[in-house]
């Protein structure tokens, strides 16, 4: 890793990017560097810099895989967890790349993209607190009345208005939300594009794109799954308070 230059490091993986800018390294000048130089020159440590970067790139795979042994409560708490980091450092990130971008040669692509993503990105936050207002909060109910913590008036009350299936149903698909932007980028492509600050946009958007999915995954694989076997538990269970009254 400590070989390959800057430029191809970031194609793979625009973390190396944030990691460099958070140091306080100026790399777009010096893009066909290796990261080896970079850091000595910067006088930062490799072997810290690569344990950061590769227990960031580890995460991502252990994180679903641990995800299935936990209670909904866990998953929930994760998964708000990740449309924080969504809000507060992807997305910031890819805002704030777009407003630097400036004289580049594919005009009518940073125009799109200048006018396309503030919306998109505020659809999106909408999107994830009502998400978090709605399914997660029913989730949890479920998993408070299961467990004893929740009224049976209150949970009636609850699965009256909500279905696991339902969300289920018209859970937004990420593909969908991102294939007008996919389509602007000719599939985040960066063939042909100098412009270092736009060919990093397009590159922090495909992994947005790629996050989106893992996040999606483990919604409809693990979430949901989840969520219709307590669902029937606690239709069960109220079935039996109800037939008792």
């Amino acid at each position: 890793m400590q070989n390959k230059s800057i430029e191809s490091l970031i194609d793979e993986d625009v973390v190396y990017a944030k990691v460099l800018e958070q140091l306080g390294v100026e790399f777009y000048e010096s893009r066909d560097k290796t990261l080896a130089e970079i850091t000595k020159e910067n006088n930062i440590n490799l072997d810290n810099l690569l344990t950061i970067l590769e227990e960031s790139n580890s995460r991502k795979s252990r994180e679903y895989l641990d995800l299935r042994k936990y209670p909904i409560r866990l998953i929930v708490a994760y998964l708000k967890h990740s449309h924080q980091i969504f809000i507060k450092d992807t997305l910031s990130y890819i805002l704030k790349k777009v407003a630097e971008v400036e004289n580049s040669e594919d005009q009518n692509l940073v125009q799109d993209l200048k006018m396309i993503l503030p919306m998109f990105i505020e659809d999106f936050i909408h999107h994830i607190y009502e998400e978090e207002d709605r399914l997660f909060t029913y989730l949890s109910d479920l998993e408070k009345f299961v467990n004893g913590k929740l009224n049976t008036t209150m949970m009636q009350t609850r699965m009256d208005k909500f279905s696991v299936q339902e969300f289920a149903l018209y859970h937004n698909d990420s593909d969908t939300e991102m294939k007008g932007i996919r389509d602007i980028t000719n599939n985040y492509s960066t063939e042909g594009i100098s412009d270092p600050t736009l060919r990093l946009l397009i590159i922090a958007l495909r992994q947005f794109d790629e996050d989106l999915v893992r996040h999606a995954n483990i919604e409809n694989d693990i979430l949901f799954a989840k969520g219709l076997i307590i669902e029937k538990e606690a239709i069960k269970l109220l079935d039996s308070k109800v037939g008792l009254n």
